[in-house]
């Protein structure tokens, strides 16, 4: 045998590497490749005689220099007979630049009287993400706010629980390791009241299992807990895990369900009484309401009609009083006369046409009428400046050409109240008094914007301005019907109206005002179009 041995050693050690499942290296002491089998040129993509061209460190990444080599090849050396001392974890390169982590276990050998380190090297890719996913894992199951235990179904001992466990029970994992479940965990009172062998057996017939108890911590309080078991098998032992979840606060839930529910079924034997008596109420309430309804509805009707008189009854009051005056000292000619009372005829006009449009306003039967936006614009201004010219307050219109398909005196109300609230404000303001209208539209609305540069409205009574009846004003300046009609009337015309604080830029100036914006549908434009 020893004379085959002798005669057939290469044949012999050709095979041993072609068919080893690992890649082999000889490597010299100045780190050059002497050999390679085939499975590390097939790892490295390398031919043999590329690599017997390279050094060691041209493939390994953490040993690339010759300094770094030599002190291995000395480690080798010196720690021969140390167990592991010659096994590494490094990374090597392949000839694309791919890198990828292997385990190296190397033998220094002397060879006619040359220094050789033969390595064996395994690809480490798989082990390494095992490891992370195991790692991962035991992340998760510590993380889990839930208790997770691991426990062998033969003896009872528990071998694995979270750290959940160890701070919900004050116990270290050492010290949970050497006791058997029982001795921590008690059966629940009542129909779910079943011991651990128990458990087990049920758990035998079903694998999985969901099961109440009661677990005793280290300083004696105990816990009640769902727990969620699934029964394994490995290596031919069954292991038990328990997913248990602390339900103390779901059973004090429970016990205050429970007294509620003993409450509402002592309400509920005189609820019947209660209903009755309630149906009764509501009846007579609901009579009572509606009557108030017409009522509030005509007050407010009235309201209204005196809030917005008032501003063309002033108008024709000081009209009159100064055409009086004028005549008394000779100094009314035709042309004054003349434009006075046109400016009396107008607003005597306004006031019928108010009635009109607030008598209109409950009629179902009203008609729509094709107007211009800025004529309809212009003309609640020139209303409003008739009384307020004297306060110098300056009106910029940024309209688009574009006539409407609605209701003109409704929208012309909407308009008068808004201006006429930014006019009340812009009187108190000692800063430029300037009122900004803009109309346009998007892809879904025509949109009204109205401007002022009043100072705004306080944050606090922004979101109330539209309720009836809310005013910040004097009782004898405003009822706080305006808005709220405002509001209806948009309503009305199918779209919306809100309030916003914006910034108003005049002459390179700017100034903090409130910005009441209208929507109305784009239909209200389409149905003339078409």
């Amino acid at each position: 045998m020893t004379n085959f041995l002798e005669k057939n050693r290469n044949e012999i050690l050709k095979s041993s590497f072609a068919l080893s499942n690992q890649a082999i290296y000889w490597i010299d002491k100045e780190g050059s490749f002497v050999f390679a089998n085939d499975n590390a040129l097939d790892c490295l993509g390398y031919s043999l005689e590329e690599l017997l061209e390279l050094k060691l460190w041209d493939i390994d990444v953490n040993f690339n220099s010759k300094e770094k080599y030599i002190s291995a090849l000395n480690s080798f050396k010196n720690n021969e007979f140390i167990e592991n001392s010659n096994i590494i974890e490094t990374s090597h390169r392949k000839k694309t630049g791919e890198v990828f982590p292997v385990e190296v276990v190397s033998k220094f050998k002397i060879i006619d009287s040359k220094e050789y380190v033969i390595s064996y090297v395994k690809d480490i890719t798989n082990r390494l993400e095992r490891t992370q996913k195991i790692n991962l894992y035991f992340e998760l199951i510590n993380s889990s706010s839930d208790m997770i235990f691991l426990i062998n179904k033969e003896n009872e001992m528990i071998e694995f629980a979270n750290e959940k466990v160890c701070k919900s029970l004050g116990y270290s994992l050492a010290e949970l390791k050497s006791k058997k479940i029982s001795e921590i965990r008690k059966p629940f009172e009542g129909s779910q009241k079943i011991d651990i062998p128990e458990v087990f057996r049920r758990l035998e017939e079903k694998k999985n299992l969901i099961t109440f108890g009661i677990y005793k911590s280290k300083n004696g309080t105990e816990i009640p807990v769902e727990s969620s078991l699934h029964l394994k098998n490995y290596l031919d032992a069954n292991f038990v895990t328990a997913i248990s979840r602390d339900i103390r606060e779901r059973i004090e839930i429970e016990k205050e369900k429970e007294e509620l529910n003993i409450k509402l079924k002592e309400y509920n034997r005189t609820l019947q009484q209660e209903i009755s008596k309630a149906k009764k109420e509501l009846i007579e309430y609901e009579t009572m309401m509606k009557k108030q309804s017409k009522m509030a509805a005509m007050g407010e009707m009235i309201e209204n009609i005196a809030h917005q008189w008032r501003q063309p009854l002033s108008a024709v009051s000081v009209l009159s009083s100064g055409m009086i005056l004028q005549n008394e000292q000779s100094v009314l000619d035709k042309e004054l006369l003349s434009s006075g009372l046109n400016t009396i005829h107008e607003q005597v006009q306004y006031l019928s046409k108010t009635i009109d449009d607030f008598r209109n306003f409950f009629k179902p039967d009203k008609e729509k009428n094709l107007f211009e936006i800025r004529d309809l614009v212009q003309s609640a201004i020139k209303l409003i400046k008739s009384r307020f010219n004297q306060l110098s307050i300056i009106f910029t219109l940024d309209i688009e050409d574009m006539k409407l398909f609605t209701y003109e005196n409704e929208f012309l109300q909407v308009l008068l109240n808004i201006i006429s609230n930014a006019v009340d404000e812009l009187i108190k303001k000692k800063n430029k008094k300037i009122i900004a209208i803009k109309f346009y539209t998007d892809e879904t609305f025509i949109i009204l914007e109205i401007k002022d540069s009043g100072g705004g409205i306080s944050e606090k009574i922004i979101d109330r301005i539209f309720e009836p009846y809310f005013t910040t004003k004097h009782r004898y300046h405003g009822t706080g019907i305006g808005l709220y009609m405002s509001n209806n009337i948009v309503k009305h015309l199918h779209g919306q109206i809100d309030v916003r604080n914006e910034l108003l830029e005049y002459e390179n100036k700017v100034y903090k005002g409130a910005c009441f914006s209208i929507k109305l549908p784009l239909d209200t434009k389409k149905e003339i179009d078409g």
